[in-house]
């Protein structure tokens, strides 16, 4: 279309386009577009006109700048990478600098142009500022030294001084990222790097140091001289740091030191008062562990001592000693039946090492009983035995002891039997077996009459006492009566009894019962006494042995003394002493075969003894012939004799034997004076018995 002048309208977003005489107009947009043409030279007034186009639009030029747009203060050159998109390709390029390269590099700061153009001949033209160097400049660290050497409470801070490049990156020398801050360091060398986001970066350093001085150890190991034992130790030296210490070990003690420990790996945590702590491990070694290898051989036969074990140690420290369950004392224990044998092997270093062996018998002779029967009765040959022999071994041979040779046995009595069992290797197994019988059974009559020895009437009672045998009894008396034990009988005679057991063994007994042809109580009966010693005292006294001397008659079987004072006797002439004084019964009582008693009774008086000596209270030796020496009066005794002292416990005078004349109170040829004195007698009776009085006596002048 040629205009000389028109504006361009386009519908729903009106633009106007002011062009003269002859232009293109291009629509950046593809489609059906209405439009309407304003024309305003050919009229006075602006006339219109309108019409539809379909028009083929193509989108602008667009630049999109990448690279390194701002330098780095310790970079010297900058690069540019252009990203176009939009026009018609291909682009061509032209920069101030003349250069016609897409990308751009060793730039340096300033601001550039570029001019794309594209297969239309379209242009467009990018601005691009290449800033001068920039710097990143960290403050110096804010820091918080450590506690103490092996503390980890360390702080240290950062900031950005100067710089335009947010977010930053922050890169921490021990791990951290993006933290400003750092905490629980150790002391130590540590570097912290900034990035901006320009990629610019810069790394600052610094030190935690320790505020105080650290724990120190040393420590001193006693080892193991044996691998199982548990006498290993570890003694800890700590000094520096502020104590008192704790601490805390791998296998749960909190004591300083560990004792009695075996081996293995240790390691301790030790801290003090301000929270410093202090780590270390320990290894506790061990020797070699002794092992025993054996080598078994087991027994040919169940109970044959054919067995062997040889052993061959190793570890621990050669050379090494044996002690065997049994006895032995070497390497090799031979001649061994089967079962468990334990040895104890200890090594130069007095280690140990304890092993059970076990060896196993051979295919056994077991000797089963399946089924055994007693003798039926004492002396019955009914008895048996079954039995059965497990064995893996063919051509077992049978042997009883009394020569016979089958395995099961009948018509046995009572009693032992032995069986040998052999095989075709020679091993043999011996078994006894025991036939019972039931305890003889045994019937005894035992009878007791009762004679009512007034009227001279005679009745009695048997029973049967019955032991062994196997109960219930059958019970059958020639009598007639049945299962009874006991019976009466008014009749002399023999009397029977038949006794069967459960097992049906029978005993018989017999007994003959004679009646008293008469009953008699003519029997004589009768008693004196006299004393057993001889004195010159004719009564009886107490303390005195008195005999009872008896006349019994043949026909008293039994006898029994009563003395009157709660005693009695069954001696036929029995001796007896009175304690007491008194008059007393004494009764003799004698019982005939029937049970029919005789009574015999006598009176005797026991008198109190008399005094063997009297001793005066006082005498008077004045020459009157009365009274005048002191002499006890003597009475039944053997033996005399006195002393005499004055009341300061001086001895005076002394005498001995019956026919002493006594003290007529004189001293070393001087009259004593009136007054108290003392005596000490000693005397024996005629019965030996040795006697002491002592006492005052009075000299009256």
């Amino acid at each position: 279309m040629s205009i000389h002048k028109a504006i361009f309208i386009k519908l729903k977003s009106p633009k106007i386009l002011r062009v003269s005489k002859r232009m293109q107009v291009r629509i950046h947009k593809s489609g059906s577009k209405g439009l309407v043409l304003l024309l305003s030279m050919i009229c006075s007034f602006p006339m219109y006109a309108s019409s539809d186009y379909s028009l083929s639009v193509t989108e602008p030029i667009k630049v999109t700048v990448t690279g390194k747009l701002a330098l780095c203060s310790h970079e010297e050159k900058g690069s540019v990478i252009l990203n176009v998109a939009g026009g018609v390709a291909p682009y061509s390029y032209r920069w101030n600098t003349l250069e016609t390269s897409k990308d751009r590099t060793n730039l340096n700061a300033g601001t550039y142009t570029v001019e794309i153009t594209d297969a239309t001949g379209t242009t467009h033209i990018e601005r691009i500022v290449v800033q001068p160097p920039y710097p990143l400049i960290l403050s110096e660290p804010e820091i918080k030294d450590a506690s103490c050497s092996s503390g980890k409470d360390g702080y240290a801070k950062i900031a950005v001084k100067v710089g335009r490049g947010e977010p930053y990156q922050i890169t921490w020398s021990n791990g951290l990222k993006n933290t400003w801050e750092a905490n629980r360091l150790e002391p130590g060398v540590y570097s912290v790097t900034v990035a901006d986001k320009y990629h610019c970066d810069v790394t600052t350093t610094f030190e935690i140091k320790a505020v105080s001085e650290g724990i120190n150890v040393s420590e001193s190991i006693q080892t193991l001289s044996c691998a199982s034992e548990k006498s290993a130790s570890i003694t800890l030296n700590v000094s520096g740091g502020v104590g008192p210490y704790t601490y805390k070990w791998s296998n749960g003690s909190t004591s300083q030191n560990l004792q009695n420990i075996g081996a293995g790996e240790y390691s301790v945590q030790i801290q003090d008062q301000k929270g410093c702590s202090y780590q270390a491990s320990y290894s506790i070694t061990a020797p070699t562990s002794m092992e025993i290898q054996t080598k078994i051989s087991d027994p040919t036969c169940a109970d044959s001592a054919s067995g062997l074990i040889q052993l061959e140690v190793s570890g621990g420290q050669a050379p090494y000693t044996y002690r065997w369950n049994n006895g032995n004392t070497s390497s090799i224990n031979s001649k061994l039946s089967s079962g468990k044998y334990t040895v104890v092997v200890t090594d130069a270093m007095g280690c140990s090492l304890e092993k059970e062996i076990v060896l196993a018998p051979a295919s056994s002779l077991e000797i089963k009983l399946l089924e055994m029967n007693n003798a039926s009765c004492q002396g019955a040959n009914d008895g048996s035995i079954r039995l059965e022999v497990n064995s893996a071994e063919k051509g077992l041979n049978f042997l009883w002891d009394d020569g016979f040779t089958e395995l099961n046995r009948n018509n046995l009595r009572a009693g032992t039997y032995l069986l040998t069992v052999s095989d075709e290797s020679g091993c043999e197994n011996s078994k006894s077996f025991t036939i019972s019988e039931p305890n003889l059974l045994q019937a005894k009559i035992e009878t007791v009459l009762d004679v009512d020895c007034e009227l001279g009437a005679v009745t009695g009672v048997a029973w049967v006492s019955i032991q062994g045998g196997n109960q219930p009894y059958q019970i059958t008396w020639n009598t007639g009566e049945k299962d009874l034990r006991e019976i009466n009988f008014s009749k002399a005679g023999n009397i029977k009894v038949n006794v069967t057991d459960a097992t049906g063994c029978s005993s018989q007994t017999e007994v003959r019962v004679d009646f008293p042809t008469s009953i008699s109580k003519s029997g004589r009966l009768n008693f004196k006494y006299r004393k057993l010693k001889i004195n010159s005292e004719p009564k009886v006294q107490v303390d005195e042995e008195i005999i009872f001397e008896s006349e019994i008659s043949e026909e008293f079987i039994g006898w029994e003394w009563a003395f009157g004072d709660g005693n009695a006797s069954t001696d036929k002439d029995p001796i007896h002493v009175f304690d007491n004084s008194g008059t007393f019964e004494v009764t003799l009582t004698a019982y005939d075969v029937f049970g029919c008693s005789s009574v015999e009774k006598n009176i005797i008086q026991v008198n109190k003894p008399a005094e063997l000596i009297t001793i005066p209270n006082a005498f008077t030796p004045n020459g009157d012939g009365l009274n005048d020496t002191f002499l006890p009066k003597l009475r039944e005794v053997a033996t005399f004799s006195m002393e005499i002292f004055n009341t300061w416990g001086e001895h005076i005078y002394s005498t001995s034997g019956l026919e002493s004349q006594g003290w007529a109170g004189i001293y070393k040829g001087q009259a004593s004076p009136g007054g108290n004195y003392l005596y000490k007698i000693t005397y024996t009776s005629l019965s030996g018995e040795i006697y002491y009085r002592t006492g005052r006596i009075t000299l009256i002048r």
